[in-house]
């Protein structure tokens, strides 16, 4: 059966803040009891990016949730790069700076895995498919607490997963630094000896001190590392490389989190809106991301994030170009421009039980 997904075209209302209410109220009521903590998550953008998802946007689903009764606050999680999100502290600067304040989201604006990014429950996995690296997830303190959801979701691509929507918001945006750090495992880069000089510059960019130079060359304290992959963003050599197939397991690690993060919350608790905006090939943790590859779209709304991020990729592929040279190669057009496929975690997730590859458009 094919899953419902509501369809908001740009190109077609002339203000799309006063249409989001018309559109999703009935899916935001349906999710949201009188009530309730709800947790509103987006990804409020590195400092620096400026492709983020703006909090006008943000603030009328905040108002959808308070017209169903919930109580809802605004939310991320710490990032496992050591930029300007690694701790709460930094994220909360950041957020004011990208315009997140409690005024302007009509909400409060809380970073779910505590001070340091590690303040979370553990759980473990209950199935896993496609050769799946890891076994247990640890989910954000105030997102486990949060008695439903509304994912708010930038479509946009990745280096690694191609695509980066609702699955991966789940699965990375909900977790605490140990399981962002066990989904990354898969693309721990490794070391082409011939290549690298000693400079340290690898040293230098790691925030979990797990680098050292060992006879010259770059060498990791494994013990240490947590595969956040700063050196291979920091080496100027070429000397790292992301291991074959890393990719592919990322997003099968991708889809198992992601699970877990909606086996927390009760049936139909979960709204998943992504918004097909600023498309750019790299993600919001990127400074800078991109040049937008494609014209806005608009927005998406369903209960199915599978659905939601499949209708995603095909709306961006079918979309005018802003380069006449940009081909799909890896059947669909971030996965081509990031060389992978994006499809992989999809396909991963419906094989877990999260939703299903078909829909409509309504």
């Amino acid at each position: 059966m094919a899953s419902e997904i509501k369809f908001l075209e740009y190109n077609k209302n002339e203000n799309t803040l006063n249409e989001i209410e018309d559109y999703y109220a009935d899916i935001v009521n349906g999710a949201v009891s009188k009530g309730d903590k709800v947790a509103v998550k987006v990804h409020m953008g590195e400092y620096g990016n400026l492709t983020y998802l703006r909090p006008p946007f943000v603030s009328e689903f905040v108002k959808l949730v308070k017209s169903a009764g919930g109580r809802p606050f605004v939310t991320d999680t710490t990032a496992l790069y050591p930029k300007h999100r690694f701790t709460a502290k930094d994220y909360l600067k950041t957020a004011v700076a990208n315009g997140f304040t409690r005024q302007s989201v009509m909400a409060p604006v809380v970073i779910a895995d505590g001070p340091l990014g590690y303040t979370g429950m553990t759980y473990k996995l209950k199935k896993t498919v496609d050769q799946c690296d890891i076994k247990k997830v640890k989910i954000a303190k105030a997102i486990v607490d949060a008695d439903s959801m509304i994912v708010l979701s930038h479509a946009k691509g990745h280096v690694l997963s191609g695509f980066g929507g609702a699955i991966k918001n789940l699965a990375m945006g909900c977790t605490t630094k140990e399981t962002k750090a066990a989904q990354h495992l898969a693309s721990r880069v490794i070391l082409n000896t011939k290549e690298c000089n000693g400079c340290g510059k690898c040293v230098d960019a790691c925030p979990f001190n797990a680098l050292k130079i060992e006879n010259g060359k770059h060498a990791k304290i494994l013990s240490r590392c947590m595969s956040c992959n700063s050196c291979f963003f920091a080496c100027t050599e070429g000397a790292l490389h992301l291991p074959r197939g890393g990719k592919t397991r990322f997003q099968v690690n991708l889809a198992h989190a992601a699970k877990a993060i909606i086996d927390r919350f009760d049936q139909d608790k979960i709204v998943y809106i992504n918004f097909l905006q600023d498309i750019t090939k790299l993600c919001d943790c990127c400074t800078p991301s991109g040049a937008p590859l494609v014209q806005d779209i608009g927005i998406l709304g369903g209960k199915d994030p599978v659905a939601v991020d499949k209708a995603s990729i095909d709306l961006i592929d079918k979309a005018p170009r802003y380069k006449r040279n940009l081909t799909k190669k890896h059947g669909d057009l971030l996965g081509s421009v990031n060389e992978t496929d994006s499809l992989i975690h999809l396909k991963t997730a419906s094989k877990l039980g999260v939703g299903t590859l078909r829909y409509s458009l309504k």
